[in-house]
């Protein structure tokens, strides 16, 4: 069905799903290379030796800087409501205790947004929340080290890698109209 301006209208309730397994492929996908970058990454001492399977903390700081995304580019009322329908799809996709996952991707969202609000860059409130859940700072070289604070070098790269874990609202928009 065509909405306003042409645009195919999508329920916020038929979205969910196939945004979650989207962005749930691209972190199956992605996370091998960002793991790969950072036990690579010459600014560390040391190797963090990352497996390409420690991706749950990377899994849920992209949903939810995911789910603070929406912000952007929706009404309180309509991405409050999508980030609960999304929400509901996480935990059915890690399919472990619903309340436990709910919780830790509230809290993970909480985090995100308390990131994002020091540095008024989502793509860099996720790289620091990598840098943190991964505890790379013990890696630093000890400049970096003793000032508790990421390298540029590594937010540089890590920001690249982590944009493409967001979802383009701009372009998916361009052609659907999100109806709750």
């Amino acid at each position: 069905m065509l909405g306003l301006f042409g645009k195919k209208k999508v329920k916020g309730a038929e979205l969910a799903p196939v945004y979650v397994d989207t962005i749930y492929e691209v972190i199956e996908r992605g996370f091998p290379e960002i793991a790969g970058y950072i036990n690579e990454e010459k600014e560390f001492q040391k190797s963090p030796n990352l497996s390409g399977e420690e991706n749950e903390w990377f899994l849920y700081i992209v949903y939810a800087g995911n789910m603070v995304n929406l912000d952007a580019h929706f009404e309180k009322p309509e991405a409050d409501e999508l980030s609960r329908l999304i929400a509901r799809e996480v935990v059915k996709k890690m399919g472990k205790n619903p309340e436990v996952i709910d919780g830790i991707l509230y809290d993970y969202e909480m985090f995100l947004r308390g990131l994002h609000n020091q540095t008024k860059n989502l793509v860099k409130a996720m790289s620091l929340a990598i840098f943190h859940k991964y505890d790379l700072n013990k890696y630093q070289k000890d400049h970096f080290q003793k000032l508790n604070s990421p390298s540029p070098i590594v937010m540089k790269e890590l920001n690249e890698m982590v944009e493409f874990f967001l979802w383009n609202w701009e372009d998916y928009l361009a052609k659907y109209k999100v109806v709750i």
